[in-house]
């Protein structure tokens, strides 16, 4: 699987913590939906939809988590492939970027 960004695994962590208050067990669902999107980008590290502005050398990708409103962003950092964001998608578009750097 992936490594996570420190960032990104506090915004998972959040989250789900949101998640399971709002429903009990949907922080659950919340976690394995997201593990899901992360292993698919693992194994497909061209899927999701490129993200425009940055350096075609990060390659960094946007994955929907399917019933959730997030996405899982995705890019190479040092050469390898990183989750940097889990992000909401009612938050401020690119705030993750400054992480690829």
């Amino acid at each position: 699987m992936l490594p996570l960004h420190p960032e990104a695994m506090l915004e998972l962590e959040q989250a789900i913590v949101y998640h399971e208050r709002e429903r009990r067990g949907l922080g659950a669902k919340l976690f394995a939906e997201v593990k899901r999107v992360i292993k698919l980008a693992s194994a497909l590290p061209q899927s999701g939809r490129a993200v425009l502005g940055l350096a075609e050398r990060f390659d960094a990708r946007q994955h929907v988590v399917p019933r959730f409103r997030f996405v899982v962003i995705t890019a190479l950092v040092r050469g390898e492939r990183h989750v940097v964001a889990v992000a909401h998608t009612s938050r401020e578009p690119g705030y993750w970027r400054e992480r690829i750097r």
